[in-house]
Order: C-alpha cells, then sequence, then structure tokens
C-alpha cells in the first residue's frame, strides 16, 4: 500500500493507493486541512510535512485493517479470489489449468488444514509440496502449483495482507528433465503408410513434415498457405477449455510466443499434397450439400462432413492406431520431436531446429535435442584419438 500528498483547492491533500476486494487498483483522496502556503516558502515545505504525517498515519491505519482482515480470511478462498479475477488477464486454456489445479488439490488442502491468509507460514507450503508428491503428482506439476501458490501470495503481499511471500523462502521441486520418444526416418515412413485414408492422415502429415503443435495443426487455415511462394504460416491455433463449464474450441490468432509465428517453405510435394486436400474437401462440400457443416470451410484439419477435428480425438486416434499397427508407443507430441531428431540428423543446426519448430529461446531447443546429435561426441572422440596417435 502506498500513497503521496498532493495540493488542491488550498488544501493538502492525501492519496492512499490499494486494490478493492476484485484485484482492482484505486486511489483514495482525503483532505488534511492543511492549508497550502505560497510554494517556495519555510511555511510551505513545513505544511508538506505535516500532510506527510497525515498520510503515514493514515497508511499504518489501513494496513493495520488490512492485516487484520487477512488474519480472519481463509486462504483457500483467498486462491479462489485470486483465480477468479486472473481469468481476465490469461488465455482461456492457462485458467482451464489455474481452475483445475485449484479445485482438485490446493483448494481442498489448505481448506482441510485451516490456513488463514495472515498466517502462512513456510511449513505448510514445504509441507504440501511434498505430499503432492506423495500423492504421486510429478515434480513438474508440483511446480506449476508453486508458481499458482507464489502469485498468490505475491499478491496478497502488495497489497500489505501478508508480511511475506512464504514461497520465496521454500525450495521448490527439482524439474525433471523430460527425455521425448521419437521416431526415426524409416518409423515416419511406416507411420505414414498405416494412416493413409485414415481420419487423422492429413493432422499426421502435418505434424511429421513441420513438427507443428497440435494446437498450430488444428489452427491450420487455408489462407496460410500460399500455393504460389510455396510457403505455410503458423499464425492461428485451436485449443480446448472450459468454457462456461463446457468444454469448447477455441480458435485464436494467439499464439504460445512471439517466435511462434512463422514462416516454413513447401516443397513442391507438399504443394501437390496439400492440393489434392484442398480438391477433397471441395468434392465433399458439394456431396454432402445441406448436411455438410461449412462452419470450418477455411479450415485444413477437417472430417468429410466438414468438422473440425478436435484436440482429444487426434491423440485417441492416434494411440489406436499406434497400438493397432504394432508401432513403437510415442505420444502424439513426440511427432514433433521426431520433426526435430530427423533435422539433426539431416544436418541442420539447433539455431535452424529453433526457428522451424518456434521455439522462443536457443537454450530450450538445446535442452530439448542436444542428446540426440552424436556427432559433437564422434568428433571429441576422433580428435582425442588423433592427438593421442
Amino acid at each position: 500500500m502506498t500513497g503521496s500528498v498532493h495540493a488542491k483547492h488550498g488544501k493538502w491533500h492525501t492519496v492512499v493507493n490499494s486494490t478493492d476486494n476484485r484485484g482492482a487498483r484505486k486511489q483514495v483522496w482525503r483532505s488534511t486541512g492543511i492549508a497550502v502556503p505560497k510554494e517556495g516558502t519555510k511555511k510551505f515545505e513545513k505544511s508538506k510535512e505535516e500532510a506527510r504525517a497525515v498520510l503515514n498515519m493514515l497508511l499504518v491505519q489501513n494496513m493495520e485493517k488490512t492485516y487484520t482482515e487477512s488474519c480472519n480470511t481463509p486462504f483457500c478462498d483467498y486462491i479462489c479470489e485470486w483465480v477468479d479475477i486472473s481469468k481476465a488477464r490469461v488465455q482461456p486454456t492457462t485458467w482451464d489449468v489455474y481452475k483445475h489445479m485449484t479445485d482438485k488439490h490446493i483448494y481442498p488442502y489448505f481448506k482441510q488444514a485451516g490456513t488463514l491468509l495472515g498466517n502462512v507460514p513456510r511449513g505448510i507450503i514445504r509441507k504440501y509440496y511434498a505430499d503432492k508428491q506423495a500423492e504421486g503428482l510429478s515434480a513438474n506439476t508440483v511446480i506449476k502449483h508453486h508458481s499458482i501458490l507464489r502469485s498468490v501470495l505475491q499478491q496478497a503481499f502488495e497489497d500489505g495482507m501478508v508480511a511475506e511471500n512464504a514461497c520465496d523462502f521454500v525450495k521448490k521441486p527439482k524439474r525433471k528433465k523430460y527425455i521425448g520418444n521419437y521416431y526415426t526416418a524409416d518409423e515416419i515412413r511406416t507411420l505414414l503408410t498405416v494412416t493413409k485414408g485414415s481420419t487423422i492422415e492429413v493432422v499426421i502429415y502435418i505434424a511429421v513434415h513441420f513438427g507443428l503443435r497440435r494446437s498450430e495443426i488444428i489452427g491450420l487455415r487455408w489462407n496460410a498457405i500460399d500455393f504460389s511462394d510455396k510457403t505455410l504460416t503458423v499464425k492461428h491455433k485451436g485449443t480446448r477449455a472450459t468454457v462456461a463449464g463446457k468444454l469448447t474450441t477455441i480458435l485464436s490468432d494467439d499464439l504460445k510466443t512471439d517466435a511462434s509465428y512463422r514462416i516454413l517453405p513447401l516443397s513442391d510435394e507438399m504443394v501437390s499434397y496439400l492440393e489434392a486436400v484442398k480438391h477433397k474437401q471441395e468434392e465433399n462440400r458439394e456431396r454432402n450439400g445441406n448436411s455438410h457443416n461449412h462452419k470450418y470451410n477455411d479450415y485444413i484439419c477437417v472430417n468429410e462432413l466438414g468438422d473440425l477435428i478436435q484436440p482429444d480425438y487426434i491423440t485417441d486416434v492416434f494411440g489406436k492406431i499406434i497400438q493397432r499397427n504394432n508401432l513403437k508407443r510415442i505420444r502424439f507430441h513426440d511427432l514433433r520431436h521426431s520433426c526435430a531428431s530427423l533435422l539433426l540428423a539431416l544436418g541442420y543446426s539447433m539455431k535452424d531446429i529453433q526457428e522451424w519448430l518456434g521455439h522462443s529461446n536457443f537454450q530450450t531447443t538445446a535442452n530439448l535435442y542436444s542428446h540426440l546429435d552424436p556427432r559433437n561426441k564422434r568428433n571429441m572422440i576422433q580428435g582425442i584419438s588423433n592427438a593421442l596417435a
């Protein structure tokens, strides 16, 4: 809580900056009754100091009042309020994650513990992390819980409702590096063969050739394909989130990072393939007539009736195809890793792959795929052998 003093209508006024119960910033003006003498005089400076003394007294009173209120506020309720308020400033899919984690884990835990906002000891945060990992949650998932709790307490700290952010003094779980599985070139060729003619054929084709995220594939529209310049522009996405209690597909131009917006080249073979897909969709629209869903005419990944292919459907069908054809079990997202691994094997640099995949920074790409590149190690051991020969 902060404040300042200002001259207004011949009197010094205090201005106290605070937030309302919805987290919105507000200013409270109050007259001190102290007259404002001519500026530049000793009386002016003295009166200003008197006004500042009044301001300091108000700030102390407000902080004491705020702290008293926080002492009686259940921590679990304050967390829920924070989640509700965050809905207006984060993407729907992000808020859906916040809501799920809070409802299923965070709220019940601190409600049962009876923790009050005015007394959130470091020990209860530390115990929460340990208990959740003991329940079987991964370290990476608990780190996401930590992010929520830290943000909640930081808001409370800035509003003068807690003396400290307890999360800043507790070690969060150590993130475990995920090493994604991937398909070799031969395995990718096999996958393309067995998915030929399936409902997710086009999805698979795009995934293995471009390494796009699932959301980026779903969001691909025909206006992203330039058949003349032979390019594909990633600029739209499709995700699933709970809106008003209903699982909904959200189509948006708001991609994950600025680097996600990218233009990729098309080979002659890719142009021919996509032209054939477009022609097939036009035939379907003509054949289906009024039974066709024209809402998604501009989208590439639709079924024969024109319905947009959904994220969960892709994951489900992909897993069944893998199992039915006795292929190596991988996640759909691992096709992105497979594309990266193929590019590495072809001799492209990490910087090239970073830009191809749309990673926001080089370190992300290096952390994910450095273990897939054996060339440097081979060069190193050969160098040692040559030096000792």
